[in-house]
């Protein structure tokens, strides 16, 4: 197979701009260069097609700190490469073994975040809208046969993509179907110099490890592993990309999204094919955690499961990482369990033109003492949002609180019930029933449930003289 030529790395940047639309016309390109054959070709690619997208290029190189010596002899090679292109020079230094130590993370992933994060600093000082990467055909290929190893789904194995967004970024890879050989024979060709980082030699590292043992291996049964596994990352990348796609939807007809949690209808997930229950799990749950925790598979089976499978009413599930999934007669929660609870309270009525805030209920309610004027009927039904009540047979003070385990109702029609039983009844989610104010008298008798039911205390009668008048003006949706 003949080699690469520079003109033919020109020409395939080119084609895959055409094809995927990646660095406008004028625009300023990070250009991520350690100072290896791949990350100088690329410099070099790019400065030559430069002129023709009238592309501003920055040379962007970071010290991760591991090899001191080394490290800075690197830096300097960068920094004349880039001085000798006219392109400016961007350096930054870290500390990735302290950082390592403060976050508990490996080296390759600690040095992955501190280099993302000094190219999205770099890319915001300079107002760039795209950062190009060097990633290879080989990278692509440890990286898919990595995280088949580890365990993945389909958009693991669909690796690095050629073209990601990144908050207000554009990531290109223009050698994502390049070999590396290819851009060593090129550089080789070209006459230009480049460094080896000898740490990519040491099999302490699972990515060399795979790449110097676990590649060559598997070679002697494909001996086109390599293109093989990138083909299959293309494929399972597009495939990922629809379901994903398909996901988004699903989520903007289901999942209703209110004060941190996440809600559907069980009976409506379950209509839905396996593959979608596992990804909507999964988009909720990113939405509720930090970006750098993961869910895995079995963690998303088992709710999945659990909504599929249970007939009980009502159930929580504790799913790790302050987060739970609760079930609600047909409704489905996944919240932080800080969401979930709620502290006991207890708001005085003030009982002359007043408007009580209880922001635990998201509710208001307005109050009102007045004569009572209308002599011909006994009592006053109203709709379960508001209420009369006799003032002169209440025992003041009066309040709004959360209920108390054996609270109890009395019925207009007669007899008593547990205000438990009520909720059951009512089918109020148990996550809610905490948060449902009561009114109550000084005696502690629940004479209203706003929004439910009213008590058969101090009704209105054609002798009372002053009334009490109490109405939700402002409830949760």
């Amino acid at each position: 197979m003949r080699s690469q030529t520079w003109h033919d790395l020109l020409e395939h940047v080119r084609e895959l701009r055409r094809e995927f639309g990646f660095g406008a016309d004028r625009s300023t390109i990070i250009v991520a260069v350690s100072g290896g054959p791949d990350s100088i070709a690329l410099l070099h690619v790019l400065h030559a097609l430069s002129g023709e997208y009238n592309w501003t290029l920055i040379c962007a190189h970071l010290n991760h700190g591991f090899r001191p010596d080394e490290s800075a002899e690197e830096a300097e090679f960068v920094r004349s490469v880039a001085a000798g292109l006219g392109i400016p020079f961007e350096l930054g230094t870290v500390d990735t073994p302290a950082h390592m130590e403060r976050t508990g993370q490996g080296p390759q992933e600690a040095a992955r975040e501190l280099r993302y994060d000094f190219l999205q600093h770099t890319a915001q000082r300079y107002g760039a809208t795209t950062l190009a990467l060097a990633h290879h055909m080989d990278d692509q290929a440890e990286t898919v046969l990595m995280r088949i190893l580890r365990g993945t789904g389909l958009e693991g194995i669909g690796g690095m993509k050629i073209l990601r967004a990144e908050k207000n970024l554009e990531l290109i890879r223009p050698f994502l179907r390049i070999y590396k050989a290819d851009l060593v024979y090129v550089c080789q060709q070209r006459g230009l110099a480049y460094r080896l980082d000898s740490s990519n030699m040491q099999r302490k590292y699972t990515r060399n490890r795979i790449r110097l043992d676990a590649l060559p291996f598997l070679e002697q049964f494909n001996g086109q592993l390599i293109p093989t596994l990138t083909r299959l990352a293309e494929i399972a990348g597009t495939e990922n990309d629809y379901i994903q796609q398909q996901t988004e939807a699903l989520y903007a007809k289901l999942v209703k999204e209110k004060a941190g949690s996440f809600s559907f209808s069980a009976a409506s997930f379950c209509t839905v094919h396996v593959a979608l229950q596992r990804r909507l799990i999964k988009l909720i749950l990113n939405y509720l955690s930090s970006a750098n925790e993961t869910f895995d598979f079995n963690k998303i089976e088992i709710i999945r499961c659990q909504i599929e499978r249970s007939d009980l009413a009502s159930w929580s599930l504790d799913v790790g990482s302050r987060i739970i999934c609760l079930r609600e007669y047909d409704e489905i929660r996944l919240m932080e369990a800080s969401e979930q609870k709620v502290e006991p309270f207890c708001i005085p009525v003030q009982y002359t033109n007043a408007v009580i805030s209880i922001p635990v209920a998201s509710m208001q309610m307005e109050v009102h003492t007045l004569e009572w004027k209308d002599r011909s009927r006994d009592a006053l039904w109203l709709s379960s949002d508001e209420a009369f009540f006799d003032a002169d047979e209440l025992d003041f003070p009066l309040s709004l609180r959360s209920r108390h385990p054996g609270d109890s109702i009395t019925l207009i029609g007669g007899g008593t019930k547990k205000v438990k039983n009520l909720f059951i009844d009512a089918k109020i989610p148990l996550s809610q029933r905490d948060r449902m104010p009561l009114l109550v008298d000084a005696s502690g008798r629940v004479l209203w449930i706003p929004g439910l039911r009213r008590a058969r205390e101090a009704l209105v009668r054609p002798q009372s003289d002053r009334c009490l008048y109490m109405k939700i003006v402002k409830s949760a949706d």
